[in-house]
């Protein structure tokens, strides 16, 4: 029984921890998050994303082959709308930018929301690694204040499920923790189409049983080439045409190796460390190389060959670097615990 009621209590000592945790990082979030989606240019021609994320978010279903069966991210945004939508439309401003206030800011909220998740995931990742509260927070601002941060949270867009996916990975991988497995099974498919290459990590560095695991993606693949199928025949569309415009994305790769060695590629890079970037200059000292050395993992490796993978198909260095910064926030966690220890 005293066994029991401290476990209790350590449940929800956590729980109100990773509530706050949470809060702190949707307030860091929502501030440059809503004065981007205040001032974003809207041009659904510019950004065919939005139109597609939009679109999907009315059960418009004629849109991108590619995009339009990311639907979890719309549909939640669409319930907040008809929830919420009534008490946007009346706080609308007449200067706002873009097509419809109610259903932007809705997707500002959700994707806030689970941007605040994805900071959440990264701070508990850091904790598992061994840095200090301190360190780990310091490795949670360096995500929560890049730029892109904003943008992923500020725009109707889908990419925070998929940075949630890719998060819950990591850590399920590293604490073994079968729960956050089986989420990112089921959940990254949904989320987008290039989980199939995050999936091989899972495949063989998580703990669950690999025959189980089969099971277990073919049971995910079945429910998601499913609702392809009727939703093609829902929407009038050649079935597998999104799958063959994904593999379109394979004539972007020497246009991408050319360009990550250019001026803008070498930009990109830097836009996504920003000032953090600076702490790398102690990793001139041989304590702090040895430490990041032995914190980079084998499955941290992949996960940034993974990363390199994405950028080169999609030519979009710098949105695409920004799925590695979980790995990031464990170095920068890693040499600010290092750097305390060497002052003291």
């Amino acid at each position: 029984m005293k066994y029991e009621l401290n476990l209790l209590r350590y449940q929800d000592k956590t729980w109100v921890q990773n509530l706050v945790l949470f809060l702190f990082c949707f307030a860091v979030i929502f501030g440059p998050a809503y004065a981007l989606f205040d001032s974003y240019n809207y041009d659904t021609i510019a950004n065919p994303d939005l139109k597609t994320y939009l679109g999907l978010a009315n059960f418009d279903f004629d849109q991108s082959p590619i995009r339009k069966y990311r639907v979890i991210i719309p549909f939640l945004v669409s319930g907040v709308n008809y929830i919420f939508g009534p008490v946007f439309s009346c706080i609308a401003p007449q200067s706002f930018p873009g097509p419809d206030f109610s259903m932007c800011m809705s997707f500002l909220i959700v994707n806030s929301m689970f941007m605040s998740v994805f900071g959440m995931l990264v701070y508990h990742l850091c904790k598992e690694f061994g840095s200090s509260r301190l360190a780990a927070i310091i490795g949670l601002l360096s995500v929560l204040t890049c730029r892109w941060t904003a943008y992923y949270a500020g725009l109707p867009g889908v990419d925070s499920l998929y940075l949630v996916v890719a998060a819950m990975t990591l850590l399920g991988i590293k604490t073994k923790n079968s729960k956050l497995i089986l989420l990112a099974i089921f959940i990254g498919p949904w989320a987008k189409e290039s989980f199939i290459f995050i999936a091989p990590l899972l495949f063989f560095f998580s703990s669950i049983n690999k025959w189980k695991q089969l099971f277990l993606f073919a049971v995910s693949g079945i429910l998601v080439f499913s609702f392809r199928y009727y939703l093609d025949m829902f929407s009038h569309a050649t079935f597998g045409l999104g799958l063959k415009n994904d593999f379109a994305h394979l004539n972007n790769i020497f246009v991408s190796l050319k360009l990550l060695f250019s001026f803008k590629g070498i930009y990109g890079i830097v836009s996504v460390f920003g000032v953090w970037g600076l702490l790398f200059i102690f990793a001139l000292n041989s304590r702090i190389r040895m430490a990041l050395k032995q914190k980079t993992t084998l499955f941290l490796l992949v996960f940034l060959f993974i990363v390199l993978v994405h950028i080169v198909i999609s030519s979009d260095i710098a949105r695409m670097l920004y799925l590695a910064t979980p790995v990031f926030a464990i170095w920068f966690s890693t040499i600010t615990d290092k750097l305390i220890s060497i002052k003291s």
